[in-house]
């Protein structure tokens, strides 16, 4: 504790305080993962696209990843669980059971027809 003798008044010294990030621990994840996976009719699914999954009925899913496990040469695909377009929840299934959606279209626009009447 000081003194200002200009002001007559305590100043009282500043705390330190460490402020920082915690340290990255790395962790050892044997498996291979990837964002994007093509299914066995040709389609391409990335991550955040909507999907089905066979043998389920009435939910949809969102994929988040395929993953490979080397050492037992098995895969599988990690997807959130969607209610109401919100995730609750994550699941894993086996690659043969995606249904891919069709992607949404944009809104077809409308013509002014009186332009193309000349």
């Amino acid at each position: 504790m000081t003194t200002n003798p200009s002001r007559g008044k305590i100043v009282l010294p500043k705390k330190e305080v460490l402020v920082g990030r915690r340290k990255k621990i790395k962790v050892n994840d044997p498996f291979v993962r990837q964002e994007s996976f093509t299914t066995p009719e040709g389609k391409t699914v990335t991550k955040g696209d909507t999907i089905k999954i066979k043998g389920i009925w009435g939910t949809k899913f969102r994929f988040m990843g395929h993953v490979t496990n080397p050492s037992n040469d098995r895969s599988w695909i990690d997807c959130l669980e969607l209610e109401k377009g919100v995730g609750c929840g994550v699941r894993s299934f086996y690659p043969e059971r995606i249904k891919v959606l069709p992607k949404k279209r944009g809104k077809r626009v409308k013509r002014n027809r009186s332009s193309q009447a000349s």
